[in-house]
């Protein structure tokens, strides 16, 4: 006799019956079935885990090379940007026959008395025109009736240099532009930076063109950061796009 197990469906009223018998043999061989699939379920879930997984690092990495490559592009941008206002001041400068720096200052001697050049009264070459790039960024807002300089709007704390040699006239506040800094390059030409973040120099220096004055800011009455730079001929502002290189808007 076979050894297994019988089963029996019967309905409520016990008018329909009905036996199925299993043997051993079969149900062994199910629940072996059966486990090899339970295995084989497990196997792929965590198969199917490890390469979602998987997939998303390399989502995560591809969007994170992707973001350095464009920050990358941005550097060089600015790299060759600061590259060509550097060249092209040179060759302004060359072809202007404007002198890097200053001369320096003449200290005469007559008997026991030691006369020294005030600072403020340096012999600048006239033709010391500030042709320089002050910072790298984007201008905002452009020379008009009721905006006396241009706007270059940059990210706080990006250097601001001098737009050519001089001397340092005058630092200090202001309601609406901030902390500032005036530059006198000649006896016709003076710079005006405002909104600085900080300023690194103080009245009476002695400046090279392309030396870090302060950084960019959003100080006085100003939104967001950026530079508020106004050239100044005898007095009067003048457009200072004339001055630099037409190739600065980025």
């Amino acid at each position: 006799m076979k050894k297994g197990y019988s089963v029996v469906i019967t309905s409520t009223d016990s008018t329909n019956t009905r036996s199925f018998f299993l043997s051993r043999t079969f149900l062994n061989i199910c629940v072996v079935i059966a486990g090899i699939i339970v295995i084989a379920l497990v196997v792929a879930v965590v198969n199917y885990g490890r390469v979602y997984v998987r997939a998303i690092q390399a989502d995560a990495l591809k969007k994170r090379n992707l973001k350095l490559e464009k920050e990358f592009a941005k550097l060089k941008q600015i790299e060759k940007l600061i590259a060509q206002t550097e060249d092209y001041g040179k060759k302004l400068k060359n072809m202007l026959g404007v002198e890097k720096t200053p001369p320096p200052v003449e200290i005469n001697f007559n008997g026991f008395t030691t006369d020294i050049k005030r600072p403020d009264s340096l012999n600048i070459t006239k033709d010391n025109i500030p042709s320089l790039l002050p910072v790298v960024g984007q201008i905002s807002r452009s020379f008009g009736i009721n905006h006396k300089g241009i706007d270059i709007a940059a990210p706080q704390l990006s250097p601001v240099v001098a737009a050519g040699s001089g001397i340092v006239q005058q630092t200090g506040w202001d309601s609406l532009f901030g902390n500032y800094v005036i530059v006198k390059h000649n006896k016709d030409y003076s710079t005006f930076y405002g909104h600085l973040y900080s300023v690194d120099v103080k009245k009476g220096d002695k400046i090279n063109g392309g030396q870090i004055i302060g950084t960019v800011g959003s100080t006085g009455s100003s939104t967001s950061p950026h530079l508020h730079y106004e050239v100044r001929f005898r007095g009067k502002q003048v457009d200072p796009m004339g001055y630099l290189p037409f190739f600065i808007k980025m």
